[in-house]
């Protein structure tokens, strides 16, 4: 379960995705989405139940339409 911004972190990491995919993934701003991720880890911004069961959704597998994730 995602608790914390290191939580955050680690899962990011563990699906070898950048702040910016992750963001992508989650439709945050181009703009600014892998800063606001960086800022989440950071503890920087609270974390928010969507935010914590769309990055669990990822880890398990589910894939938003339209986000092709990064090669490795």
């Amino acid at each position: 379960m995602i608790e914390t911004g290191d939580h955050l972190r680690q899962a990011r990491e563990a699906m070898g995705w950048s702040p910016e995919d992750l963001a992508r993934a989650l439709r945050f701003s181009d703009k600014h989405g892998g800063s606001r991720i960086l800022e989440l880890e950071a503890g920087k911004r609270q974390l928010t139940g969507p935010v914590t069961v769309a990055v669990e959704a990822l880890l398990r597998g589910f894939l938003p339409d339209g986000f092709s994730p990064p090669k490795p």
